[in-house]
């Protein structure tokens, strides 16, 4: 386990990861650019206290862990250098921080599949991870690797050992697919509620839970879709071409396309729901 852990950003991941930490007996010290952040992370107990700097977090710590956005992230870890401490990342893409980290000799690239459409640190919360898979990048020493497997278990979470292209291409569907369909539709609803004051309210609860991820901010997102846009675009691309194929039954009055998707879709669905209940 990790007695000294330093958290560069301490936003929705971060400073949940900082609260999670210290829940689990570990010294946090957090660094956040903006001092009202950081003040508040100690407000709300994520951390011990507050580093005057980023280089402080690289003094001393058992565990650096590198919460930022996904351009601030592959600059900072490139900006390690040799850096030979302990060093982890939470972004959501998994190759282009195993490049930048190249330099580093204990670099595990890390990804908890835990999140929320809102964001900051008043977002935060210590049981953010408990029952998420958290991904760990198999190409990471050993002996690292051997730690962040207890550690992210302290936290409720499972661990996962995976190749960072093989997360990539999954995650691709499994999130950020889900996010561009949300802000798709999103942007669908908009344009008819701006021709028709009566669309927004004859929305029901289906709606409103598909929307949800329609709330997430594109600066945090865009990096993310364009760091893993080739994956990304064949996900869009076959779900385009089912609901092509759906919308062509339609209009020939048939619903055998939209029948097999029901039939597929039902099982993974209670499937998933049942593990998000278990959690």
């Amino acid at each position: 386990m990790f007695k000294r852990v330093g958290v560069a950003g301490v936003g929705l991941i971060g400073g949940s990861l900082a609260l999670a930490a210290r829940s689990a007996g570990a010294e946090v010290v957090g660094y956040d650019r903006d001092p009202a952040t950081l003040a508040r992370a100690k407000a709300r107990g994520a951390i011990d206290r507050g580093a005057e700097s980023f280089a402080d977090l690289t003094r001393g710590f058992d565990l650096l862990v590198i919460a930022l956005p996904l351009p601030d992230t592959l600059a900072v870890l490139r900006s390690l250098g040799s850096y030979a401490g302990p060093v982890i990342d939470v972004a959501s893409v998994k190759l282009p921080v195993r490049e930048a980290a190249t330099a580093l000799p204990q670099f595990a690239g890390t990804h908890p599949m835990a999140g929320r459409e809102l964001s900051g640190i008043d977002a935060a919360d210590r049981a953010l991870f408990s029952g998420a898979t958290w991904a760990i990048d198999d190409a990471a020493p050993a002996a690292l690797r051997r730690r962040l497997i207890p550690f992210v278990r302290s936290f409720g979470a499972e661990p996962l050992l995976i190749g960072a292209a093989d997360h990539d291409r999954l995650v691709a569907l499994t999130s950020h697919l889900p996010q561009s369909v949300a802000v798709a539709l999103g942007a669908q609803l908009a344009a008819a509620a701006a021709a028709d004051s009566n669309t927004a309210v004859l929305c029901g609860p289906g709606m409103r839970s598909m929307l949800r991820l329609a709330r997430s901010p594109l600066a945090l997102w865009e990096p993310i879709l364009r760091a893993n846009a080739r994956p990304l675009a064949m996900e869009l691309r076959a779900l385009a071409a089912r609901l092509d194929t759906a919308a062509a039954e339609l209009e020939a009055g048939e619903t055998a396309a939209l029948a097999s998707y029901f039939t597929a879709a039902g099982p993974i669905a209670e499937e998933l729901r049942q593990s998000g209940e278990g959690n």
